[in-house]
Formats: structure tokens, sequence, C-alpha cells
């Protein structure tokens, strides 16, 4: 697995996981970057509205069900 200071989120709802990244994105900084774990219904619910917003979405598959998500400003 990587290397990171992802915070690990794939026990959220997808609806409090898009409450905890709007948080975070509005904390953040232009150039920054928040990542964090992911499962595929997450990375497929949240990813595209996200990036819909002119957010820098990625996505990388590090396990079985399991994405390290990086948004960025």
């Amino acid at each position: 697995m990587e290397n990171t200071n992802a915070k690990d989120f794939s026990e959220l709802t997808c609806t409090n996981l898009m409450i905890k990244l709007k948080i975070l994105l509005n904390k953040l900084s232009p150039g920054d970057t928040v990542a964090f774990y992911a499962t595929r219904e997450q990375v497929d619910n949240t990813c595209s509205p996200f990036s819909g917003q002119g957010y820098q979405v990625t996505w990388t598959e590090v396990a079985a069900n399991r994405y390290l998500v990086r948004i960025g400003k």
C-alpha cells in the first residue's frame, strides 16, 4: 500500500463522506490536495460531483474495493 497521509473514510456513508469532503475542501488552499481511502461505491457517488465543480479528482485502486482518492483545487 502507498505511504501517504490519507485518511480512511471507507466506513462512512456516501452522504457523510460528501459532508466531510465539503468541509475539508472549503478549508483547502489553491494547489493543495485532500487524500483519502474509499470504497468503489463511495468513489462512484462522490468523485463525479466534485470533478463537475472544478476540482481535480483522481483515484487509484490499491486493493480489492479500496481506492486512494485525491481531490485538489
